[in-house]
């Protein structure tokens, strides 16, 4: 299992949090991964995903939120046997729009809106709802490099709008992110040790900072003999 499958499956089992909080999570992997549908006024929404730590992660959240289960089916990629999709999906309008004015994903006239700012966004209005919306976003488009090669923390969107909004929650907690246009898609990330484990600590992935925090020594020692070993050649 690799470092980012270890840190979202850990991320997939965090609870003990208020509504608001589940919300907050909730809004980031619909926005994030999620596919709305509206065919003649009726909504459904659908996230499909290979992961199957986001999909119990976004089954759970809304059965916990909203007291109802939704719909899950599994696929098998065509020619990559091993690989398995999860599809979870809630096909009732109704629910639907109760999910989506919850997150503060749709307005009343049934508009969606992805141009708001953190300031303005009444899901994001609490540190804790901050936190458990970097925790989402993490989840459903995030990745982070094995630490025993280098650092590299990021999010992947589809557009600038939920990039420059994650960024926004992201440097709330002063860990200097920033975007980058890699091909079509809009990248968040940071390169600093110090700043992945922070957001670790902030998205509740105390195990995974315990792993990362350990190379991160590790390397400095090794680093600190190195230098040592090449002044004492060089002298």
């Amino acid at each position: 299992m690799s470092f980012s499958s270890e840190v979202k499956e850990e991320l997939s089992h965090v609870d003990g949090h208020e509504n608001h909080c589940m919300i907050a999570e909730l809004a980031a992997i619909i926005g994030l991964c999620g596919k709305i549908k509206c065919e003649d006024g009726r909504y459904s929404l659908i996230l499909h995903t290979e992961n199957v730590s986001v999909a119990r992660r976004f089954y759970s959240l809304i059965k916990d939120v909203f007291h109802f289960q939704p719909q899950v089916s599994t696929t098998q990629h065509e020619f990559l046997k091993k690989n398995r999709f999860y599809m979870i999906s809630i096909e009732e309008s109704g629910q639907t729009l109760k999910i989506l004015k919850t997150a503060q994903l749709i307005n009343n006239l049934g508009q969606m809106d992805e141009e708001f700012s953190v300031k303005d966004n009444p899901v994001l209005q609490r540190t804790c709802c901050r936190r458990a919306f970097l925790r989402g976003a993490f989840l459903s488009a995030g990745s982070i490099t094995d630490p025993e090669k280098n650092y590299h923390f990021e999010v992947v969107s589809t557009n600038v709008q939920t990039a420059e909004q994650l960024k926004e929650v992201l440097n709330f907690f002063d860990l200097d992110a920033k975007i980058v246009l890699r091909k079509k898609y809009y990248v968040v990330y940071m390169k600093e040790g110090s700043k992945i484990v922070d957001v670790l600590n902030i998205m509740e992935a105390h195990v995974a900072l315990m792993e990362l925090e350990n190379v991160r020594i590790l390397k400095d020692m090794r680093n600190k003999v190195n230098r040592r070993v090449n002044c004492e050649t060089a002298n």
